[in-house]
């Protein structure tokens, strides 16, 4: 273990950034230039039950409605998916229907939704993203202008970034400590130089020897889960060809996640509490332990 939690496994990512300063920061960082400002953040529920029969219900990593209202979706995904942008898509629009009420009459509006922003960060890239930060909002496709403004997505690929030690600013040290700061042993000095309230604030709070018995056992569950499935993917890849590496990759997972589990048990976390977090069911979950 590094001396900095690493962002990119579930506790680390949400162990830090459910702090409504440090997510302020960030939020901040990356809607630079195109939002105001922020001065705060709520948490909000972070499942969006199902809304009918036989539709799917969702579970989002982490959900937060601005003093605004404008509602801003952060999920880290780790693992790459071919369609991930249709699934990006599906949890906007999710969220959409949470805004509109049943029954709405439309002639009766007053005023428009407000903003609905999600933001993904990808630790294994996106096909067709070949910047660091991609931009997305409903344009005319003739004038390239803003045809509807209610949402946007920012696609943040990891694998792009590179930090520039001559032009360090909050963005990018946002972004390095996504990428890096379970790797780092120090902090580099110009970083705290630069850094706000809420980058300071996360320099302390990720530090792992500050996490108590039980934290750190979460912590250490959920490294675990994440190195299985970068090694399981590793391995899928030397198979060299796609229904190779697809098959070999779920079956990695699937060994890796039973470990993980297993690990999760005996630091005391229950059934349920361990399928909300693996974003299955219990009855799925005890289907894999059997």
């Amino acid at each position: 273990m590094g001396k900095y939690i690493d962002l990119r496994c579930d506790f680390g990512f949400k162990y830090c950034m459910s702090d409504p300063i440090i997510m302020r920061s960030f939020l901040n960082a990356i809607l630079d230039g195109d939002e105001d400002t922020i001065i705060g953040v709520q948490f909000e529920n972070v499942e969006e039950p199902r809304s009918a029969k036989n539709r799917r219900g969702v579970i989002f990593d982490m959900l937060c409605t601005t003093e605004k209202g404008d509602m801003i979706l952060v999920e880290m995904q780790n693992s790459y998916q071919k369609f991930f942008k249709t699934r990006a898509n599906y949890y906007i629009y999710n969220l959409m229907h949470r805004k509109i009420e049943r029954g709405l009459v439309w002639k009766d509006m007053k005023q428009d939704i407000s903003k609905i922003i999600g933001i993904f960060i990808l630790a294994d890239g996106l096909a067709g993203l070949d910047k660091v930060i991609t931009r997305t909002a409903e344009c005319d496709l003739d004038t390239e202008e803003i045809f509807w403004d209610r949402h946007r997505k920012y696609f943040i690929s990891l694998p792009k970034f590179k930090l520039d030690v001559n032009d360090i600013t909050t963005k990018s040290i946002w972004i390095n400590s996504f990428k890096n700061l379970g790797r780092m042993d120090r902090i580099d000095k110009s970083v705290y130089d630069r850094a706000d309230e809420g980058l300071l604030r996360l320099l302390e709070k990720a530090k792992v020897a500050a996490l108590s018995d039980e934290e750190y056992l979460r912590y250490e569950a959920s490294m675990k889960y994440l190195e299985d499935e970068i090694d399981m993917e590793a391995r899928g890849f030397e198979l060299g060809m796609e229904k190779g590496m697809e098959k070999g990759m779920e079956k990695g997972k699937k060994e890796g996640m039973v470990s993980t589990i297993k690990i999760l048990i005996e630091s005391g976390l229950s059934i349920s509490e361990i399928a909300k977090r693996l974003k299955i069911s219990d009855d799925e979950l005890n289907a894999m332990l059997a």
